[in-house]
């Protein structure tokens, strides 16, 4: 441990310190836009990265990537939570999170999200030593079986979804088909996002040096779109919200939140295409979560573990497994990292953890006042004139049109209640049948090819 802390504070290392911070800080302004994603934020950095002639060195790219990512994990619960999710994974939280700031409370809500992010962090660098034995092994052993695993995830995830009928008429065939209603657009939603993910994945309309990010139209579409669009016609309004002195928690609770969401988050950061959102699902599940702190907190565990952990993955020695959109993003300008270049990482990802917490309260007041202040609907418009442009100017008209359908199918869970985690069958889908084996014979029957 002495070794490692030498290492890390040595001056050489000190510069890497700084693109951390800046990383941190990067993250806070993009996270006051909900619709925008840290994912694509990186990926057009990177554009800028790779055309030019002196790029950055590998591990000072890798300490803003660090920094960007840990500080998102944190900070975007914060205007997810005042202004609306902006992906999957934020709108699993956002339905017990919106009843706590509708009660004044949102404020204790994101600082109970993140003593849950922070627990993660220091979960996941306690790990860290046990990753470099363990990881390996269960790659070995998983990696033939993926396809059913996902098979599995996909089926938990339909069969999760309980009828909202509420009709008590005395026929049989009034309750059933009530209680069908909402399933049956839950099925609808997911073969028809899967359907648009064979589409996207196969004959990409984005422009060809963005096609690295050509799923961004769909999830701009799926997720972020449709809450703009009903912020924006909503007439409601935020209620004074109150800034708690502490906040009501006891070990006991932290430690079941904390273990349930490093269950859902290391789940979907091992287990490609699976989010947090399906994670925390699963996970809140298994370990019967029933407590709103505790929902609320270990929900900021898993989204963090998720994010950091599925980057963390990525410099394990030997294990070359690449998770996660920011591990794809840097992979075309990564070096060969080896256990000094992990254990570093896992250093700066505590460090960063620790500004980002540290930058929680103040950020969380910033919000609350902008949103007691200005009409969140002027937040949602702001949003869409930038999101919009910005979509059209990377990915051309064809990302255009792949943002206008996916919005269309984004606003069906919105109009019809149903859960928005369906649309996840954008991913879950293509990649489950390609693992399978019958993604060509798909493709081919859908004249795709």
């Amino acid at each position: 441990m002495e070794q490692l802390f030498e290492i890390f504070l040595h001056p050489e290392y000190l510069n890497l310190i700084y693109f951390c911070i800046i990383g941190v800080l990067a993250s806070a302004l993009i996270s006051f836009l909900p619709a925008l994603h840290i994912y694509n934020v990186i990926g057009i950095f990177m554009l800028f990265v790779l055309n030019i002639e002196k790029t950055m060195a590998s591990m000072e790219l890798v300490s803003l990537c660090i920094g960007m990512i840990v500080g998102y994990s944190m900070l975007n619960t914060v205007p997810a939570t005042y202004f609306g999710p902006g992906d999957e994974s934020m709108s699993y939280y956002i339905l017990p999170s919106a009843d706590w700031v509708n009660k004044g409370r949102g404020y204790e809500g994101v600082i109970l999200t993140g003593i849950g992010s922070l627990t993660g962090i220091i979960t996941l660098a306690l790990l860290a030593p046990l990753f470099v034995y363990i990881l390996p092994t269960l790659k070995t052993i998983t990696s033939p079986h993926m396809f059913w695993i996902i098979g599995a995830v996909i089926v938990y995830s339909i069969m999760s979804e309980w009828p909202k009928g509420l009709s008590q008429s005395e026929k049989c065939s009034t309750n059933f088909f009530e209680g069908w209603y909402y399933l049956g657009i839950g099925l609808l939603l997911f073969f028809a996002s899967g359907l648009l993910g064979f589409i996207v994945m196969s004959k990409t309309l984005v422009k060809p040096e963005f096609a690295f990010q050509s799923i961004t139209p769909v999830f701009v579409g799926l997720f972020a779109m449709p809450w703009l669009i009903t912020n924006i016609i909503n007439i409601g309004k935020i209620p004074h919200q109150h800034e708690a002195e502490s906040v009501e928690m006891d070990w006991n609770l932290i430690a079941r939140g904390t273990f349930g969401g490093f269950l859902g988050g290391f789940f979907a950061a091992f287990v490609p295409i699976v989010t947090a959102g399906v994670g925390g699902l699963m996970a809140g599940h298994a370990t019967a979560q029933r407590d709103g702190r505790l929902f609320v907190m270990s929900y900021g565990t898993c989204k963090t573990v998720y994010y950091v952990g599925s980057f963390l993955l990525f410099f394990i020695p030997g294990l070359n497994l690449a998770r996660g959109g920011l591990a794809c993003i840097i992979n075309p300008v990564s070096m060969t990292f080896g256990y000094k270049e992990y254990f570093i990482f896992v250093g700066l990802m505590l460090f960063a953890a620790g500004i980002s917490f540290l930058l929680l309260m103040p950020f969380t007041r910033l919000c609350i006042k902008i949103v007691e202040t200005i009409p969140f609907q002027w937040v949602s418009i702001i949003a869409l004139c930038i999101i919009i442009p910005a979509v059209i100017f990377y990915t051309g008209v064809g990302g255009a049109y792949i943002l206008i359908v996916s919005t269309g199918l984004g606003l069906i869970p919105v109009l019809f209640q149903a859960r928005r985690m369906n649309l996840m069958g954008v991913l879950l889908l293509p990649v489950c049948l390609n693992m399978a084996g019958y993604g060509y014979y798909i493709v081919k029957f859908l004249g795709l090819l």
